[in-house]
Parts: C-alpha cells; structure tokens; sequence
C-alpha cells in the first residue's frame, strides 16, 4: 500500500486526489480488452467526475493515480498470480464519516483498501448537501492524522509518585483507568449535595458534536459542563442574543449580491471554511460583490471588490454610518421594518425614552407610538455619524465608505454578513459589530430573504442528545430527566451575568482567587474552592488560552484538581500535566450526529468510524457490542483507540453507577445508571445503533419516512441508522427562508407553535404589539407574569416570530435596560465624542488608537487564522505542517517599519501592556515582515502559532512488556474469512493489552509539527526558549504511509507562544476574551531569538483583576436571577431553582 515513489507530500496528495477524479468514468467506456472489462477499468474516462454511485461502494475499483499516469493496465495488464508484474487495482469499499478538522462538518469517504485493511485515502462526500463532495486540505489531512506515527496508542497514566508534568508515564487498561475515574466520579456525585454537582467538570474545545456530551452531563445531574467559547465567538453571539435571542448569523452566501464579511472567512479561515468558500464562489460568478473590512489584507480582502481596513474597534461607525444615510436618504424598507421591528416596544418605553434623552442621544423624547415617528427618533439617534466624521475615527479614506454604501444599496434584499470572530472577538466591546451590524441589514430589508442574512437555530439539526427512548431511563428525547438544580459560579461567575458561554478561559483565575471565591460565599453563593474531576477534550487550554503559565500552574496543584483525564489520541501542551490520557478516535474513528448552519437548510452530517463500519458492513461481530469500536481499532492496527460515545455509555453504567444508587431526583427513582441502560437489553449500555435510531428516527420525521420506505432499509432492525450509516449526511429541509413568518396552526381551541400546543384558555394576546400570550401553569420564573410568548399577530396572520420576549428583532433590547443595569447598550450605538468614548468604556476597543500614546506603540491583531491551521489540532498531520510553515511573523506595515528602522526578517521584541491597568505582562520575539498589507499603527500576528513540547519523545517502562497479546493473529485483509472471523478477545481489560505494531516503547511526540522548548516559571514570572527545531526522522509506526519522515526541511521556529503573554481580557458583558493586543515594539536584545518569550504573570492577574473589578457590573442584592432565564445557557438544562439567588449586600 501507500505507493509513494518520487513523490514530494504535496505530490502524493494531488496524485491521490487525481485517482478519485477518474473513477465515475470507468463506467461509462466501451471494454477494450478481457482484463478491463473484468475489472471496469479504462485509460480513457468519459469525464473527471470524482464518485462512483452509492450503489457501488461497497466494492469499488480504481488504479492509483502514478499507474493511470505511466498508462495504466494497458502496458501490463492487471496483477495476478499470472502476472506478478501487472498493475496493482485497489479494491475499495467506501465508507462515509465527517470531517472534523473545523466545525462545517463536510462530508468524507473513507477509502479502504481491502486487501490491506487501511484507509488509502479520504475523499468528499457527494452526498453531502452544503459540502457536495468537497473538502479543503484540512479534510484531505484526516488521513495523515489516521496514521501518526506519535499518535497514542493506548491509555497512559501518570506514574506513581511522579508529579504532574514530570513526564514520567505507565501504560494502563481501558478498565484500570475506568475504575478509578468512575469511582471518583461516582463517590463524588453520591453525595448529592450543591457542591458535588459543581465539581465533576467537562472542559470542551470544539464540540463538533450536537448536544451528546451535554445530555451525559444533564444525566449526571451536574452543572459543570465548560467549553472554550468565550476564547472564540461568544462576542459574537451576543449581538444576535439581543437582535434574535439566537445564537449566532447564518448567512445565505450562495444566493447573495453583496457579501459583506466584517473577517477573513471567504479565503481564509471563516467558520466554516470549505462551504463558506464555496457558496460564496458560486454567487461571486453569479456577479455578487464581495467586501472584506479587515486591518489586514487577508486572501480573502486581496480578492475583494473592495477592502475596508477600519481601525480595530471602530467597526461599529462604518455600520451607523451606512445607517445613517439608508435613514436620511429615505431607502429604509419601510414594510419589512415596520412588520418585524419592535418600535412599539421601544416608543412605549417612556423611562427609556427620558435616558436617552438625557444621555444626549436624542434632543427630545417622542410622545407618539407610530412607525413615523420611530424612524424620525433613528433619524435624529444616527445623523451624527458623518462621513468626515466615520472616516476620521475608523482611518477609513472617505471614497471607500461611499463606495460600500453605493454597493450595500444596490444589493438591496441580497447582503449576507456573518458576525462571528474577528473584531467580535478582538476588541472589549467588541459585540457592538454585530449589534450595530445588523441595523442597516434589518433597515434594508435582508433579514431572511434569499440571499439575506438570518439567524442560527432556524438552520440546524441538534439531535445528538435525544435518543433517550432507546434508554430505561431517559424518556423519548430526555423527556424523563429532571433538570439540574445547581449554578455553578465558575462557569459563570456572578460579575458576568450576561456571558453568552462560559467564562472558562478564567477557570485557573477563579480555582486560585481565594479572596474571590469567599468574598461570593459570604454575599450567599456555594461557590467551588475545587474541582473533584477535570477532563479537557478536543482542548488545549495552557496552549491556545490566555495566562498559559497561569494554567499549568492550577493544573499541576492537586489540591485544585484532583484528578484529571484527557480523552486524546495525541499529546499536547495541556495532556503533558494530566492524570491519564485516554486515546480516542479522531474524524473517522468515532461517532457524531454534526450539523452546522451554514446554508439556509436543515441537514446533519453523520461521524462515524469508518474501519468499524466497514467491517460490520462486511459481516463481522464484536465480542462485546458495547466496546465494538475498540474492538474494530485494534484489528485495523490503530491500537486501543476508543470513542467517546461507547465511553460514556460505559462508564455510566459499568462505572460511575455501577449498582444504580446514584439518583439525580428528588424522589430517588432515577438513577444515573438507568439513563444509559438499554432498553433492548437492560443491564446493558445502549449500543450505538439503538442510541442513533432513536436519536435520527425520533426527531427528523422526513428522514425516518424516507428510510423506513426504502427497501434496503425498511425492514432492518435499525433502519434510520443504517440509513444514516451508509449515506453519511441527510437534508431534513430546504430553503428556508423568512422562517419568522411561518404561519401557526389554529383551529379556534389549540394553537400549535414551535411544535407545542397551548389550549384556547390559556392565551392572550397583546394588541398594541401583536405578541400572543400562553399562561404557564407551573408556576416559572421564566416570564413575566408567568406568560409566555408563543407567537405574534400582524395585519390579522399569526405567525411564529421569532424567539425574542416580543416575537420580533429587537433594536431595543428592553430586558437589557430595565433588568440587567446596561441601558446605555441597550440600542446599537458608539460613542460620538471623546467624553462619550470615556464614559462608554465598555463598548471602547482597549486598543483604540486614543490609547496609543507612546510613539513606538500599535493595535496588535491576533485573533485571524492561518487557513490550513486547526487552532492546535494541525501537529499530527504532516501535509498540514508543511504548508503552514513560516506564516506567523509581525506584518508591520513599510511606514512604520522605516520609521523603526525595522527590515524583512528582523527580530523585534513585542512588548505587551494593558490600557486598563497600565501593567505591563511581559514580551516574545517574532520577526518582522513590512508589508501594504495592514494598516498603519497596527500590526497582525497569529495566536496560532508557537506551539512547543518539553521533549521529543516519551518511553513507557511497561508499553510492549507485561504478555501482550497479538492484536491481529492473521493478516490483514478483508477477504480473508479468518480475518473476518476474528474479534479482540476481552477489549481494554486487564490482561488483553495488545502488542503495538513497530513499537518498542519509545515514541515521538508531535515530530512533524512542534519544537522542543525549555520552560522555566516560579509562581510569578514564567519564560519560555525554544532549543531544537523539528528534524527529519524515521517513523517506526505505520512505516510506509510515513517514508517521507526524512523529508522534513522546516524547523517549525517561526512562531512565538504569544499566548502565554497575553493577560485575560474578560469582556464586561459578552464574556469574551479580548484577544488584542496594546503593544509597543523595540528591537531585540543581545540574546533574543525569535520564538523567546517572558511573562510577568502575577501582573497578568492584576490585570484579570483590573478588567473585573472596573468594568464589570456584578450581581448585588436587587438581582433575583442568576441571569435572564429566556436566554440561552448552553449545555444543561437548569430548574428554577438554580436560576434563583439572593445576594447579601
């Protein structure tokens, strides 16, 4: 297998890709000879289309890509016994699964070689509906990654009497790590009181996954379910929160005349990358326009019609700049706004009006409520934002602001934006992009048309939770679990009541603020001092999170963490101070319902572990259903690699409640084992079919109808699963549009809305606003009043709205003003005057050019991506690292780099200070590239580069001693019988440790992609110097894939660990982590080398301090809520109870 000859790595994956591109035509040519007709093959394809039919992929048959080149099996025929020298024919079966290098979820074909039992490429899957067979190099590098030589194959555990980060390691089993982390879990949660609930924590980086996890934890009846949000977008979720009460755009590309990005998504590093990308292309040759407003010219601002680069921060002018003049110049769309803009609950807000007025934002409070005198009152609120004015404050020339409103109005319905990183995540205030961004979308019109702009949860499919019918105890989509009853404070701490996610980048900050923590207990709140257990997953948080040094610090300290595991199948910065690292499966090892909003439809990809299913596929049986990933992992040479699901379902009933007593009601009848038990085999964890028939069959009924009424399906015992299994992904809906306006069903008894039915006598409708009523008979805090808006009333239509309190967009965000103490945000705005810019520091870039008052400091940029990087997920793949190298210098532009005296390739000393504080948290080196592509004053350096390892490779006293066992005791090859027959004997237990295959128990760590560093900290400064570069090598496991391993020619030094500088910068509303940097630049020193960096962290916690306690508005004794219960709190479903709290002042 894996023919390489004379291949470079780029090579070898155009050759690969150039195999699939012929396949579809083998069958459509006329047979020339006997051996091709036997063997469908032809050198001459009819077209390049790049799948067979579906049909045929159970058994599918190619050349690779060298042997169609040198003439195919027309010089030599086909290899047999006959003829040894012919040309080897692959023997495919194709198996679907799922990208899971970024969050769009496209679709992949896993090609497997039969006769060697491998994954010999992966390709798209045509049967995708928002990928459509295509994949960007991060899908294509899923099969590098597969076969890591580094990669860990089997569950590790720190060594006894070893210290965290010690690096001295043990192999152990899948059941000897279960037992124990079981028993702390169990003896934890066994306790049932408010505190243990808190402390069992699940710490995800990219979930990739639709709600799976968050169902284990609801079950486990625990609040303590972290994710890395507020390091990525929760600035820009909170904007569409308050237009919406939704979780973020979903833009309709494909379809649009304008496409306005506020980043670089087309051709870069959108969310969403490939798909964005690729609809985006479709309408530019349709002729749509594309701006880009970024300080840096990105690939996708260098393909622009027109780029933007605005002065970080300031974003928010351009969009009140364009509102001003759709407003003055009469080109609002007067219906559309009038119907679906709450300008009756805004004029009826006389309270609001007098701040306002008050404020300075309008001379006059207007005493009318008509839609007149609503758009007189914008009018008024927005003619200050002048083009001089705009121009000036952004450091945008004032021909390319006109230039874009020009093409904004003639676009007219069709502008798609998305508002997600970028300045959303930059900049404190940073959430007034969106905010004030989507006003001229709205004024125009485009909110939801096609070609528009609309919002997340109309657009996704979140089902991976809701296969609760297939369990004893969980109830048809859950329905029988009760809610969690705790808050836990260091998920969400009390000065951010408002956060979209969790503040998790604070989580070291919180666990050592002692002065925090009892300063909340003695106001009232349970506050946790630990964590019983933490498990990071998919998640590198001393890497990738602000305060690197801060967080090994609390991860090494047993006594704050006291124990911890990472559910990994490769090393990384955080695994190095954990307690176990447990080797799961990477995309195509492991099971996901993934679904994501990228196209004005509903589909769901399906990840699944493409060697198990072929097997299955093929006949085979695990010997123990419940571990048939691991199971199917050992046979295909990849070790004692796992999932999560069959993880969880395991350990929940095997292991953390092994007897059932563990209940998560107050009537104990509902044990956490019970949730997880088969309902088919009780006594059993569900099995993956079970859960997945239930999850797909119960809840997407176009899908269920569609396989059960398909005669390859419909009588199978797990029909929509296998339907699912073998097609990969599956459009629920199409062309969704305006989905607001969805009318609902009444028949004058019931009305029906969101799926839910409200009896005649519990409604009411509000006729000054339309807004329909249901009266909540248990007795809720949720709504005012106990009343819940089901629907709303315009010109006599009933219709579903959307999920804010007034069913429709909010410009003004009432419950922001009257409940939550930010009234001055409460509307789209940015401060006019530098008096106003004082007062209104919240919505103020720190990094404002206001602030730049020494002469040799800038806004530095960090938060953009390099296009081929997975944040700190690229190490394991070779292709990835080699083209990625060497793009992580400082962009400087040529002004400021003459005046500096600073040349291409120089090393420059970046020193970070704080402009809330005024402490400095220390500096790296980086090398300085001048460049006309980004904006004077500022300067671009990705945080995603500088990764680092202590060692270059670990040696496990007990990895291949101790009687392993042969993994595999006949070759490998799928049409073998005995192969067939063959199943691991007593998978991940005690005794059945397999033999790795060309392993001796030494093994590389990242040896593609991360140099070797030396760390230095003492509790208050902390310094890191890089001291070897990565090599050439020769890769023991999986040899031939990797024969290239002596081919490496980068060192992997051009990047600094920019993170670890960089204090926490917690957003006072949004909750976000303001990733941008006030710098000033000074040459390096005798001894600098780029790459160097050093950290005052104890400054960096004064700064945390700083940014908490002057910007944030806390909790205090008048708050009776945690938090508005209308908004989404992600993950975990929570009583009343848990929202409710009483603060002493």
């Amino acid at each position: 297998m894996y023919l390489q000859s004379r291949r470079t790595f780029l090579k070898g994956a155009a050759f690969t890709v150039a195999g699939a591109a012929i396949a579809k035509g083998v069958f459509t040519t006329d047979a020339m000879a006997e051996s091709v007709t036997e063997s469908k093959f032809t050198n001459t394809p009819d077209s390049l289309s790049f799948y067979p039919p579906m049909e045929e992929w159970a058994d599918f048959k190619e050349l690779d890509g060298d042997d169609w080149k040198r003439g195919g099996i027309d010089r030599h025929g086909v290899r047999s016994e006959a003829n040894p020298n012919g040309i080897e024919v692959n023997d495919y079966m194709i198996v679907p699964t799922a990208c899971s290098n970024c969050e769009a979820s496209c679709g992949l074909t896993a090609w497997i070689d039969k006769k060697t039992f491998t994954v010999k490429k992966y390709m798209g899957n045509p049967l995708h509906p928002a990928s459509r067979g295509r994949n960007c190099a991060k899908g294509y590098a899923t099969q590098s990654q597969m076969y890591d030589p580094d990669r860990i194959a089997f569950p590790l555990k720190r060594a006894p009497g070893s210290a965290r980060g010690e690096g001295k390691w043990v192999r152990t089993t899948w059941d000897e790590a279960m037992t124990a982390i079981g028993k702390k879990m169990g003896d934890t949660l066994a306790k049932g009181d408010e505190l243990s609930k808190k402390t069992v924590m699940f710490h995800v980086g990219r979930p990739n996954e639709n709600g799976f996890t968050g169902k284990v934890w609801h079950t486990l009846g625990c609040d303590a379910f972290n994710s890395h949000t507020n390091i990525c977008s929760s600035g820009g979720r909170t904007p569409t929160i308050q237009w919406a009460n939704d979780d973020r755009s979903s833009p309709d590309w494909a379809n649009a005349k304008l496409i306005f990005l506020n980043s670089s998504h087309a051709a870069d590093a959108g969310h969403y990358f490939q798909q964005s990308a690729s609809f985006i292309a479709d309408a530019r040759a349709k002729g749509a326009k594309l701006v880009v407003m970024d300080p840096r010219m990105s690939n996708s601002a260098g393909m622009a019609d027109l780029w933007i680069a605005a002065w970080p921060g300031t974003e928010p002018l351009i969009y009140l700049y364009l509102t001003q003049r759709i407003l003055n110049e009469g080109k609002v769309d007067r219906d559309f706004v009038k119907k679906w803009m709450n300008w009756e609950v805004f004029l009826s807000n006389k309270k609001y009006l007098d701040f306002m007025v008050e404020k300075g934002y309008i001379s006059k409070a207007p005493t009318k409520v008509d839609f007149d005198t609503f758009l007189d009152t914008l009018q008024e609120l927005y003619t200050p934002y002048t083009l001089d004015h705009v121009s000036k404050e952004t450091h945008v020339p004032a021909d390319r602001l006109e230039k874009l409103y020009d093409m904004f109005i003639w676009a007219g319905t069709s502008v798609s934006s998305y508002f997600w990183r970028a300045t959303a995540a930059g900049n404190r205030g940073g959430w007034m992009s969106g905010r004030t961004g989507f006003l001229p979308i709205a004024l125009r019109g485009a909110i939801g048309p096609e070609g528009g702009t609309f919002f997340h949860h109309f657009h996704v499919i979140s089902v991976a939770g809701k296969g609760g019918s297939s369990t004893v105890g969980q109830g048809k989509r859950g329905s029988n679990i009760p809610k969690v009853d705790v808050y836990n404070e260091l998920s969400f701490p009390p000065e951010w009541p408002l956060s979209t996610y969790e503040m998790s980048f604070l989580l070291p900050h919180l666990l050592a603020d002692t002065k925090w923590q009892q300063k909340w207990i003695d106001k009232g709140l349970n506050v946790p001092q630990k964590l019983a257990v933490w498990i990071p997953r998919m998640y590198n948080p001393v890497w990738i999170n602000p305060d690197g040094f801060r967080w090994i610090e609390t991860i090494k300290d047993e006594k704050k963490m006291e124990l911890t595991f990472n559910l990994s199948p490769v090393w990384s910065e955080t695994n190095w101070y954990v307690d176990y690292i447990l080797p799961v499966g990477l995309a195509g090892e492991r099971h996901d319902q993934h679904s994501e909003a990228t196209m004005p439809a509903r589909w769901t990809s399906f990840r699944q572990p493409v060697m198990r299913v072929a097997l299955e596929k093929s006949g085979w049986k695990p010997k123990n259903p419940a571990r048939a990933t691991l199971e199917a992992h050992i046979k295909a040479g990849l070790g004692e690699v796992w999932e999560e699901n069959e993880f969880w379902f395991d350990m929940c009933v095997n292991y953390i409640d092994p007897d059932g007593k563990i209940f998560i009601d107050d009537a104990k009848t509902k044990s956490i084992r019970s949730m997880w038990e088969s309902k088919k085999t009780p006594g059993t964890p569900v099995t993956i079919a079970e859960w997945y028939d239930a999850a797909f069959g119960d809840n997407l009924p176009n899908l269920k109808a569609t396989a059960t009424a398909d005669s390859r399906y419909k009588n199978a015992e797990f029909p929509v699963y296998e339907y699912m299994r073998d097609h990969g992904a599956w459009m629920e809906e199409n062309k969704i549009y305006s989905a607001q306006e969805k009318p609902v069903k009444y028949d004058g008894q019931t009305l029906v809305s969101h799926g839910h039915k409200y009896d005649k006598r519990d409604l009411t409708i509000d006729r000054k606003t339309g807004v329909i009523y249901a009266q909540d008979h248990h007795g809720s805090t949720k709504y005012k009043d106990g009343k819940k808006p089901v629907a709303i009333e315009i010109d006599g239509k009933m219709m579903e709205g959307f999920a804010t309190l007034d069913k429709k967009l909010d410009f003004f965000c009432e419950w922001l003003a009257d409940d939550w103490k930010w009234p001055e945000y409460a509307i789209p705005f940015y401060p006019r005057t530098p008096k106003e810019k004082k007062e209104m520091v919240h919505i103020v870039s720190h990094v404002d050019h206001s602030y730049m008052t020494e002469k040799n400091s800038y806004a530095l940029n960090t938060v953009f991506r390099l296009p081929y990087n997975i944040h700190t997920r690229s190490a394991n793949s070779k292709h990835l690292m080699e083209i990625s190298q060497n793009h992580d210098p400082i962009w400087i532009s040529t002004p400021d780099a003459a005046r500096q005296g600073f040349k291409r390739g120089d090393s420059i000393r970046v020193r970070i200070t704080d402009s809330v504080t005024g402490l400095e948290s220390g500096y790296f080196v980086a090398m300085a590239v001048p460049t006309e592509g980004v904006l004077p004053g500022t300067l671009a350096c990705s945080h995603h580069g500088g990764r680092w390892k202590l060692v270059n490779s670990v040696t496990i006293p007990n990895g291949v001693s101790d009687g392993k066992v042969d993994s595999q005791p006949v070759a490998r090859n799928m049409n073998d019988p005995k192969f067939m027959a063959h199943s691991p004997e007593n998978a991940g237990r005690v005794g059945a440790q397999i033999k790795i295959e060309d392993y001796d128990g030494t093994g590389g760590i990242n040896s593609f992609g991360v140099p070797t560093a030396e760390l230095q900290m003492d509790g208050k400064e902390g310094k890191l110097k890089y001291v070897e570069g990565i090599k050439p090598f020769h890769a023991e496991r999986f040899a031939e894939y990797n024969r290239d391993s002596g081919n490496i020619w980068w060192d992997g030094l051009s990047g600094s660990w920019q993170n670890a500088v960089a204090a926490a910068h917690p957003d006072p509303i949004s909750g976000m982590h303001c990733w941008h940097q006030k710098v000033i630049l000074e040459p390096a020193q005798a001894g600098d080398k780029i790459g160097d960096i050093y950290v005052n962290y104890e400054n960096n916690f004064k700064i945390y301090q700083g940014w908490r306690d002057d910007l944030t508005r806390p909790l205090n004794s008048s708050d009776k809520l945690r938090r508005p219960q209308h908004i989404k709190r992600p993950w975990v479903p929570l009583s009343d109870k848990a929202y409710a709290v009483e603060i002493k002042d």
